[in-house]
């Protein structure tokens, strides 16, 4: 055994370093056990694993559509752990060719893919990727800062992140991870994959409450009720506060969106309370706020507990939905609790709560027909939480799959079983939810589902033991949730989901036999470091947020240059990519203070004219630029520095307070030159050293006052200070002489800060004597225009 290579690996998977110098992030996870025998290649587990696993698993254990990879996997920690459960669980499937392998089987196939799969092989990947050169960890913190709380980091953070590094940077965003504008990311970040987002108000007039049937929830519209929106203790209550129609419109656009919601809720109070993600399937409970614990009638899980109030009574829905600005509600909107729909319901006495399966609006959003009979949710089952795409299993359709003699052709045609015998008992498992998303249990209705021509209830070759019980049969979906959650496949599909969210790219498509070898590495690497993480979070509860951490300190995140003499395929190493329109917002607020208003939410069409989605008819997110994107960039640049330029001016600038964000060291008067023409060096240091900033605050350079760009940047400003004074001094009937007023909109009147309120008077810019303000709106808007701006 060469010793050498076996540190590597532990090296590798346990810091991510490959015992290089380029990279250095540590994301936990277990590593490769240490017991390995390289000198006693097993033929034997590499003649069985090639009969009896390489169909599901891959001959390179990169798996295919029907079987997870090899290539670190989660079981792969000890060649006793991996041969334990080879012998419980394979092998999975109804092939008669393959048969149960325990025992010296399970042993010899084990030591096989731990030498092919994770030895060797592993270290080859691993070692790929030593060309690659990480951006400093600051810089990593900006970054992530930025993307995940919408605001840039504060000195002490950045401070903690230098004196201590990796851990520093890990408890930094342990913080971020607890603030209000992560889980509005995180929720983003989920909504890609679930699309509930189609049924928000602002999507579509009541899209959520609609899909309510009124014989389950008769509450549904409590708002429009003789007394909105009260806490109902007393007559003399209900009478004084049914006083404006804007309590119900308000009441209405909560109650529609938090039903709307409730899966994406669910993800983050599971994340910021650190529960195990798994309970995104298994959750006995679903979320509400006080507007939809009416709609539901829903009891919560803790009986002690109480729904937020809002300090002052005042509806914070004006500035997002168009008005309802004499709206009095009572309660937070955003506080959302676990709760449990016990009532008795027209179909059935309770809902037997399983995660996001059994939500309305996950049931509605991927529907079912009587002939598909929940294929689709299966589908979308398989693709969402077991990484698996059914549609790309081995087999050849649909000429081959098509049948007009067999009885059942889902059963009997073999180029139909290939499928279905992976699909139809997912399926299966929804038989008590129809195309409504309602709750109809066998028990009170017989002729709900008609089990001929498919499989019973199960998932990988487990069938669903009913045994006669009333409760497993009215649980299946909790059955279903508690079995996926136990699959090693659910870790690489929430890793995958994250990976997407974050990195902003899809995973790399497993390799099939004939792949090029450098493909093969590529995807091992890739596949090795996210299983260490995926492994990381599921040792520390299940908790997404280390998950997230780990991806934050990889290369995928953190390559800044990559070596391609010395990294194979590198196409996929780096995560800068093009901002949503969302994260466009976030980083504008970060970098400027406030957000650009044709990008708000409740403007739609601008959101998709710049790639974003409305997860229902546009549901992916375009990730290289057309030209009209471009020109909204530009756009988007003018008004903003328009917007911002003299309003950072009238922010306190003292020797003690600095509370400006873009011009800390000049103010309106510093010119480059005095009346005769020569030179201020002070002040050219100043203005310069601004630009410094401005390139580090809003495009995250970190340059010296010498280089280059600040040289080029500093130009422009002179020259468009110079053409400014040049014509308010010397103008002539060909070119009449500017104002000295700026326009009205760029003028600082208004807290932009703070939804544009009037600033005092004695704060007003209204005038621009010497052409300073207007070039420094140059420099922004160059800035502002620059494609680094719109890609982080």
């Amino acid at each position: 055994m060469n010793t050498f290579r076996l540190l590597a690996i532990i090296c590798f998977l346990s810091a991510l370093a490959g015992c290089q110098q380029e990279y250095s992030g540590d994301v936990g996870g277990a590593s490769v056990q240490t017991n390995l025998d390289f000198g006693n290649y097993n033929a034997e587990g590499a003649r069985l694993y090639g009969q009896q696993c390489a169909g599901c698993h891959g001959v390179e254990g990169n798996g295919t559509e029907i079987g997870t990879p090899l290539v670190a996997c989660a079981s792969c920690s000890t060649i006793s752990a991996l041969a334990e459960e080879i012998s419980l669980t394979m092998p999975i499937g109804k092939n008669a060719e393959v048969t149960d392998c325990n025992g010296q089987c399970a042993n010899n196939v084990a030591e096989y893919i731990m030498y092919a799969f994770n030895g060797l092989s592993l270290y080859q990947a691993t070692t790929s990727l030593d060309g690659v050169y990480a951006l400093p960890l600051t810089s990593t913190l900006r970054n992530a800062t930025v993307q995940l709380a919408g605001r840039l980091p504060t000195d002490a953070e950045i401070t903690q992140v230098v004196n201590e590094g990796d851990a520093g940077f890990s408890t930094v965003m342990a913080r971020v991870m607890n603030e209000d504008e992560f889980y509005v990311r995180l929720t983003e970040i989920f909504n890609d994959v679930f699309l509930t987002d189609k049924y928000l108000r602002v999507n579509q007039f009541n899209g959520a409450l609609n899909l309510l049937d009124r014989n389950d929830y008769p509450n549904k519209d409590w708002y429009d009720s003789a007394y909105p929106n009260v806490e109902r203790d007393t007559d003399e209550n209900i009478a004084q506060d049914n006083i404006n129609d804007d309590n119900r419109g308000c009441s209405n656009i909560f109650a529609n969106d938090a039903v709307a919601r409730e899966g994406l809720e669910l993800v983050n109070y599971i994340v910021r309370n650190n529960r195990p993600i798994t309970e995104l399937v298994t959750a006995d409970y679903t979320m509400v706020n006080w507007y939809s614990q009416k709609v539901y009638d829903a009891e919560l899980v803790s009986p002690e507990a109480t729904f937020r109030k809002l300090s002052d009574e005042k509806a914070p829905c004006e500035a997002y939905y168009y008005g309802y600005s004499d709206a009095t509600l009572r309660y937070d909107p955003y506080d959302f609790k676990p709760a449990k729909i016990t009532r008795s319901l027209e179909h059935t006495t309770a809902i037997p709560h399983a995660g996001i399966l059994t939500s309305a609006m996950f049931l509605n959003r991927f529907p079912t027909t009587n002939t598909n009979r929940n294929r689709h949710r299966s589908y979308m089952v398989y693709d969402m939480f077991l990484d698996t795409n059914i549609l790309e299993i081995e087999g050849s359709r649909p000429e081959d799959a098509i049948d007009t003699v067999s009885i059942n052709p889902t059963l009997q045609n073999a180029a139909c079983y290939t499928c279905h015998t992976v699909m139809d008992p997912v399926a299966s498992a929804f038989q008590h939810w129809d195309d409504r998303g309602r709750r109809i249990p066998s028990i009170l209705n017989a002729s709900s589902w008609n089990g001929n021509g498919i499989e019973p209830p199960g998932i990988a070759g487990k069938t669903l033991p009913l045994s006669g019980s009333t409760s497993a049969v009215e649980s299946m979906l909790q059955w279903l949730g508690d079995e996926i959650a136990q699959d090693p496949r659910y870790m690489r599909a929430i890793t995958r989901h994250l990976y997407n969210g974050i990195i902003g790219q899809d995973l790399l498509n497993a390799p099939g036999e004939n792949s090029d070898a450098d493909d093969v590495t590529a995807f091992s690497a890739q596949r090795s470091i996210l299983s260490s993480i995926g492994q990381a979070m599921a040792e520390d509860n299940w908790n997404v947020k280390t998950a997230i951490t780990g991806l934050l300190l990889s290369p995928y995140y953190r390559a800044n240059t990559v070596d391609t003499n010395k990294v194979i395929v590198a196409g996929h190493i780096g995560s800068t990519r093009l901002l949503s329109p969302e994260m466009l917002q976030r980083k504008l607020k970060a970098t400027l203070g406030f957000d650009w208003y044709e990008l708000r939410e409740n403007d739609q069409d601008n959101r998709i004219m710049f790639g974003g989605i409305d997860s229902d008819s546009v549901i992916d997110r375009i990730h290289n630029p057309s030209g009209l994107m471009i020109a909204m960039q530009e756009r988007m640049a003018v008004e903003m520095a328009c917007h911002a330029t003299a309003f950072d001016f009238t922010k306190v600038r003292t020797p003690t307070v600095n509370e400006r964000r873009l011009f800390k060291f000049v103010s309106p008067d510093v010119q480059p030159f005095d009346t005769d023409g020569f030179e201020l060096p002070s002040n050219v240091e100043a203005i310069k050293k601004t630009i410094q900033h401005l390139h580090s605050t809003l495009l995250s350079e970190n340059l010296p006052l010498t280089d280059a760009e600040v040289e080029a940047t500093y130009q422009l400003f002179l020259s468009t200070w110079q053409a400014g004074n040049n014509m308010l001094t010397n103008s002539d009937e060909f070119v009449p002489e500017p104002s000295t007023y700026l326009e009205w909109g760029c003028r600082a009147r208004w807290d932009r800060e703070n939804d544009d309120q009037a600033l005092d008077s004695a704060a007003h810019i209204d005038r621009d004597e010497n052409y300073v303000i207007r070039s420094w709106m140059a420099v922004i808007t160059y800035l502002l225009s620059d494609y680094r701006y719109i890609y982080e």
